[in-house]
């Protein structure tokens, strides 16, 4: 009984508070779109600035934040897997915005980078896989970057910049990636399908994700 008591303490003292922590998600999403805007018209050699694109990109980004803090909370509180899995859906559509036009080419690094690091269950081989191919991307832009501004102060700042803003992003989503804890896992024939369908998603991604432009 004591250990009982003892566990839905501690459950009770983990439980994030919803509204604390839905105003972090949605001014964390704000900020972090902000933050992205910024770096797109510092990685561009010929910068535009139209309210329209900027404010889709603000607005994507809050959605993305504010859905991730959904599923935080959910995290804590639902304990029916049916539900939870409902909500983690949602924290998965709340990923899309991220990869609109040219923002596309950072699928990989988004699920591959959120995946190696959440999946603790998985085998180590996986979470390799997951992490080289997350890589990719990264290493184009910064070719992109490079190329474009050679080895100077901007493409310095524009990468570590990226850098920043996808390793917030990558532990943003670890609540929507992480397992369920309630032991039960998909059936071995899902688990294959999924093992073949994830990296050709990627690759599609990848190759039709586009350039900076």
């Amino acid at each position: 009984m004591t250990d009982v008591i003892t566990l839905a303490a501690t459950e009770t003292k983990r439980r994030p508070p919803v509204l604390a922590t839905l105003a972090c998600g949605i001014f964390g999403g704000f900020t972090l779109g902000v933050a992205a805007r910024a770096w797109m018209r510092l990685i561009s050699d010929d910068p535009e600035f139209t309210w329209s694109g900027s404010i889709f990109i603000v607005a994507g980004f809050t959605f993305f934040g504010t859905l991730q803090s959904i599923v935080a909370v959910a995290r804590s509180r639902v304990r029916r897997r049916w539900a939870l899995s409902i909500v983690r859906v949602l924290g998965i559509v709340g990923m899309m915005p991220l990869f609109v036009a040219a923002g596309g080419i950072m699928f990989p690094t988004v699920i591959g980078a959120g995946l190696a690091r959440a999946r603790s269950d998985w085998p180590q081989w996986v979470r390799i896989v997951c992490a080289v191919v997350a890589v990719g991307p990264v290493a184009f832009v910064a070719s992109q970057l490079i190329g474009d501004f050679g080895w100077s102060l901007q493409s310095l700042v524009g990468l570590l910049v990226m850098l920043a803003i996808y390793g917030i992003i990558m532990r943003a989503t670890r609540y929507t990636f992480e397992p369920q804890s309630d032991g039960w896992r998909l059936p071995r024939v899902v688990r294959v399908a999924l093992l073949l369908l994830i990296p050709t998603l990627f690759l599609l991604a990848f190759v039709g994700g586009g350039g900076l432009s």
